[in-house]
């Protein structure tokens, strides 16, 4: 292009000439590897938030609100079409974590009541439901890898999308493929036996093979998938028993030329992906607190909800943790002035708290 003169054609459109990087669509537009720096507008838009907000003057269910519908928003549309380092996610956690803990103040040890992990779990598993970052955008780039499947005929189809290997055995765990004709569904990188991908269960055949592009028709025509294999290297005793293994499993596949092959969404009742359920699926390994749930589904003020969330994790400076980090605390609990203060007995076995809970069932009628 270096000998065409576009000076002309920029005169009568209404385009500017810009040179890389730039942005396109709102996304970082560059010849080259994205690098942190690209992504340095989506951190300053986070901390700008931040200056506009009076943190100190909003409770902490109040801020709660703000990390989730705002400085948890704000990344998505970014990840939803890019992969953002590791080092750009961590930057924009460290300004959530802040106003969440300190407001617009700096942040501390101290001030950070609960671990960051256990903050953005799901709340049936303990937590307080905020976006954890990384696994969202997992959960987004699923989406890809769908519409690969349910729209075919969209023009990025065979281009690289933003999806690593954790993503496409993700997917492969939420989908169920059920086969016709073979001409959608990749030979060896789909999971199409049994869920298992052909080259996860001969990893060394996969290596030797010549095409590892094919589809399951273009494979199976001919034995297109053992001719594609590069006899000249030599096999080993390993390569025969996975040979004889991938063998019998293809033998036992029969394609049925009259119906297409058809992918379900194993998270949905409904059959479709969504992100809503990738996004939980990478929960199912946590284990469900039905205690702490509930305190979200009570009536009580959003504040008061939110403080019962930090006793049931022991995170409130009472005199006992007080106490254990060599901090100035009192002796016994100022109510009953006979024993430690701990979470425990200011709310529970405490007598004066005793009276207040009477006093409550009483006035509510439960027991």
């Amino acid at each position: 292009c270096t000998n065409i003169d576009i000076e002309p054609i920029l005169a009568v459109l209404p385009v500017a000439r810009a040179s890389f990087p730039l942005k396109y669509l709102g996304l970082p537009l560059t010849p080259r590897r994205l690098r942190k720096m690209d992504f340095q507008p989506l951190i300053d838009k986070a901390s700008g938030k931040l200056s506009t907000w009076n943190g100190r003057n909003l409770t902490r269910a109040g801020r709660v609100c703000l990390t989730k519908s705002v400085l948890s928003s704000q990344p998505v549309y970014l990840m939803t079409a890019l992969k953002p380092p590791k080092e750009v996610l961590l930057e924009v956690d460290k300004i959530r974590k802040r106003f969440l803990w300190a407001g617009n103040k700096a942040i501390s040890g101290g001030k950070c009541k609960v671990n960051w992990t256990k903050t953005t779990l799901l709340k049936e598993c303990g937590g307080l439901g905020i976006l954890d970052l990384e696994r969202f955008a997992r959960a987004l780039h699923l989406r890809w890898l769908w519409h690969e499947w349910a729209s075919p005929d969209k023009f990025w189809i065979r281009t690289e999308v933003p999806c690593d290997e954790t993503d496409r055995l993700l997917f492969a765990a939420c989908t169920h493929i059920q086969l016709g004709n073979g001409k959608k569904t990749d030979f060896w990188h789909a999971g199409w036996i049994q869920g298992r991908h052909p080259k996860d269960i001969a990893p060394l055949l996969f290596a030797k093979t010549k095409k590892k592009k094919r589809s399951i028709a273009e494979a199976f025509q001919n034995n297109n998938w053992i001719h594609d294999l590069n006899h000249r290297a030599g096999f080993t005793t390993a390569h025969i028993t996975e040979f004889v293994t991938l063998w019998n499993l293809v033998r036992s596949t029969e394609l049925q030329p009259d119906r297409e092959d058809h992918i379900t969404w194993k998270l949905t009742h409904h059959g479709d992906y969504t992100t809503a359920s990738a996004y939980r699926a990478e929960f199912l390994c946590c284990f469900a607190m039905p205690t702490i749930a509930s305190i979200w589904k009570t009536w009580a003020p959003p504040k008061c909800r939110f403080f019962a969330w930090l006793i049931l994790q022991n995170r409130v400076w009472t005199s006992d943790r007080l106490a254990r980090r060599g901090w100035e605390h009192s002796p016994t609990c100022p109510l009953c002035r006979t024993m430690m203060e701990t979470t425990h007995h200011l709310l529970a076995t405490c007598r004066y708290s005793r009276r207040v809970w009477s006093q409550v069932d009483t006035w509510t009628g439960e027991p």
